[in-house]
């Protein structure tokens, strides 16, 4: 159940506690990563990103009725743009030999996290669709949730994975609009694995 834990950053309202960053250039050694965050995000603290995964994990626990733990997750980049604008990537360790399955886990997680969706949302509509997007030729597996609430918001959230080095690699994002999406995305186009 840890591997839930990777995404529940995204089912939160984003805060308003920021540490400005702008254009900042980031290396993750763990995943040999580098990701350059645009000026029109800003990284969020530490500390408000470990209250924000506290608050995701009680929405899916409860929406789903089960226990997640996600201690040995790590944050590599939480960011946002604006109030609903949102960038997050996250790594757990992830063993076959008492994780299982991979491919399984992931489903299970794409599962989890579309029902919670489905849950919570009083009124609306819910797509999704299932792809893979290669990022500096890694192939990660792409989850695209389309979201609408008639006369209230529509948006996108984007899940994307990938077994790697070791580690279950997750990058979610979510936007409501196309230039935002095109920021997010060209920033993960340009972004470099030192293979």
């Amino acid at each position: 159940m840890r591997i839930f834990s990777l995404f529940v950053f995204i089912l939160l309202i984003p805060c308003y506690a920021f540490c400005q960053q702008p254009g900042k250039v980031l290396n993750f050694s763990q995943v040999a990563w580098t990701i350059t965050i645009p000026a029109s995000f800003t990284l969020i603290e530490a500390a408000e990103d470990s209250a924000r995964m506290a608050r995701g994990l009680k929405v899916i626990e409860e929406a789903n009725d089960i226990k997640v733990n996600a201690s040995s997750t790590i944050t590599l980049i939480s960011a946002i743009k604006d109030k609903f604008n949102y960038f997050n990537s996250t790594i757990t360790p992830f063993d076959a030999k008492k994780d299982g399955d991979y491919s399984v886990v992931n489903q299970e997680l794409k599962n989890l996290v579309y029902n919670t969706m489905a849950l919570k949302m009083q009124k609306g509509e819910l797509d999704s669709v299932s792809s893979t997007q290669e990022i500096d030729g890694i192939v990660f597996d792409k989850f695209t949730l389309s979201i609408n609430i008639p006369q209230k918001i529509s948006f996108k959230m984007i899940l994307m994975t990938k077994l790697y080095k070791g580690f279950s690699f997750g990058i979610t994002y979510l936007y409501l609009d196309d230039k935002t999406k095109e920021e997010i995305e060209t920033m993960l186009k340009n972004s470099k694995f030192d293979k």
